[in-house]
C-alpha cells in the first residue's frame, strides 16, 4: 500500500507539473517582430504603418489578449538597406518570434521575409506593392497589407478615362524599383483596354535620385500632339522634383500617379500644385466618406496624440488586424493553420477594405480605392472607386512586358 501511494503520489506529481508546463506555454507571450526602415528614404512609408500596427496591438493586449496571451513586440532597423534587411529578419528570426512584419518595399523587404521563410514563419508586408511579396517571389507564407502596384495604376487610368474624359496620354516611368514597374504594367494595360494602344503618345523612363529630367520633358513637349494627361509612377523624394520639374517647364495638363505620391508631406515641394491625381487608400483630412476611417484616424489620435503622418498607416494596422482574426480562427500562431484561414479570406472586411487571398495570390486586386486630388495646397477626396479590369497572373508578373 505504501509502495502503491508513492507511485500514485509521484504520478499526481507528474502530471501536475505537465499541466504546469502546458500552462506556462500557454501564458507566454506571442511575439511579433519587425525589419522595417526606421531611417534611410524608406521610413517615409515604414514608420506610420508601424506606428498603427503598434496601435492595434495595444488595442488587443487591452481586450484581453490574443487567444488569451498579451502580444509582444521588437523592432530592428534595416536603414533602408538590403543586406541588413536580412540579418535584421534572420536576429528577429533567432529571437523566437512568432511572425515577421517586414518593409513596405518588395526590394527591402523581401531579404528579411526570406529568412522568415527559412523559419517556417509568416512574414507581412506593411506596404509593398509588388506582387512578388507573396508565393510567386516569397513564398507561401509571405503576405502584403497593400493592394498590387498594378491595380493603384489600373485604378487611376479607369477614373481617368470614364470619370474625367481622358482620351490620350504620355507616361513617365522611375525604373528604379519594381514597385513603379508594377504600376505602370497596369496603368498601360488597362489604359490600352479603354482607348486602344495608339492613345498612349509616348514612354519615357527616369531614375529616382536623378538630378533632372529635363531630357525626358523636351521628348514630352515635342510630341506632335500634346497629350491629355500625363502618368508618372514614383515615390518620394525623386518624384516629387520630378513633379515639380514638369509643371515649371510650362506642362499643365492633369497629372495622373501611383499611390506612392499620396499625402501632404511633401508638398510644399511643388507649392501651388493642381491637377494631380492618384488612387489612394483613405485621406488624412477629415473628407474620408467611410465612417471605418475616420473611426481609424480618431483612434490614431487617441493613441498618438496627431492624426498618421500618411495614409500608408491604415495598412500596417490592418495588417496586424488580419492576422490576428486568422489566429482566432485558427486557434493557434501555428503558421500552416493560420495561413490555411488567410487563404480562404474572400472580400472579408477589414479596415483598409475587402481582402481576398489565395493559395496563389497574397496581394489585393481590386480593393476600393478613394480617388485624391490635390486643391489648395493639400491632397482632398473625390470619391471611392472599386476597378472593374482586374490584373491576371501575366500582367502581376509582368510576364512578357
Amino acid at each position: 500500500m505504501t509502495r502503491f501511494l508513492t507511485t500514485a503520489a509521484r504520478a499526481a506529481l507528474m502530471a501536475s507539473a505537465l499541466f504546469s508546463t502546458a500552462f506556462a506555454e500557454d501564458a507566454k507571450p506571442i511575439k511579433i517582430g519587425f525589419a522595417i526602415a526606421e531611417s534611410g528614404w524608406l521610413s517615409n512609408y515604414d514608420s506610420a504603418p508601424f506606428k498603427a500596427a503598434v496601435m492595434k496591438i495595444d488595442e488587443i493586449n487591452k481586450a484581453g489578449g490574443l487567444l488569451g496571451r498579451q502580444i509582444e513586440y521588437s523592432v530592428m532597423d534595416t536603414k533602408t538597406d538590403q543586406e541588413r534587411s536580412a540579418t535584421a529578419g534572420a536576429q528577429l528570426v533567432d529571437t523566437g518570434i512568432d511572425m515577421l512584419v517586414v518593409s513596405c518595399d518588395y526590394d527591402f523587404g523581401a531579404p528579411a521575409a526570406l529568412a522568415a521563410k527559412q523559419a517556417g514563419l509568416i512574414a507581412f508586408s506593411l506596404c509593398a506593392g509588388d506582387p512578388k511579396m507573396g508565393v510567386q517571389g516569397v513564398g507561401p507564407y509571405a503576405f502584403t497589407a497593400n493592394s498590387a502596384a498594378q491595380s493603384e495604376g489600373i485604378a487611376i487610368a479607369e477614373y481617368a478615362q470614364t470619370k474625367m474624359n481622358l482620351k490620350t496620354v504620355y507616361v513617365l516611368e522611375d525604373v528604379t524599383i519594381e514597385y513603379n514597374k508594377s504600376a505602370c504594367a497596369g496603368f498601360r494595360a488597362a489604359w490600352i483596354a479603354g482607348a486602344g494602344e495608339a492613345s498612349i503618345l509616348g514612354n519615357d523612363t527616369f531614375k529616382n535620385d536623378d538630378p533632372s529630367i529635363a531630357s525626358q520633358i523636351t521628348r514630352l513637349k515635342g510630341l506632335p500632339t500634346a497629350p491629355d494627361a500625363v502618368f508618372m509612377c514614383s515615390v518620394t523624394p525623386g518624384g516629387a522634383s520630378a513633379l515639380r520639374q514638369l509643371r515649371a517647364a510650362g506642362v499643365d495638363a492633369p497629372i495622373l500617379a501611383n499611390t506612392a505620391m499620396v499625402d501632404n508631406y511633401w508638398l510644399n515641394a511643388v507649392p501651388g500644385l493642381k491637377d494631380f491625381y492618384l488612387a489612394a487608400f483613405m485621406s488624412l483630412y477629415g473628407d474620408d466618406p467611410r465612417p471605418e476611417m475616420n473611426a481609424f484616424l480618431d483612434a490614431h489620435k487617441a493613441r498618438w496624440g496627431e492624426p498618421p503622418v500618411s495614409s500608408y498607416a491604415v495598412l500596417g494596422y490592418s495588417l496586424v488586424e488580419q492576422w490576428a482574426y486568422a489566429v482566432e480562427k485558427a486557434e493557434t500562431t501555428e503558421t500552416e493553420p493560420v495561413v490555411a484561414v488567410m487563404n480562404s479570406f474572400t472580400d472579408q472586411a477589414f479596415t483598409a477594405g475587402p481582402t481576398t487571398f489565395t493559395d496563389q495570390l497574397h496581394i489585393q486586386v481590386d480593393r476600393p480605392w478613394l480617388i485624391m486630388k490635390v486643391e489648395n495646397d493639400s491632397f482632398r477626396a473625390v470619391e471611392v472607386y472599386r476597378n472593374t479590369f482586374k490584373p491576371d497572373m501575366k500582367l502581376l508578373f509582368r510576364v512578357g512586358q
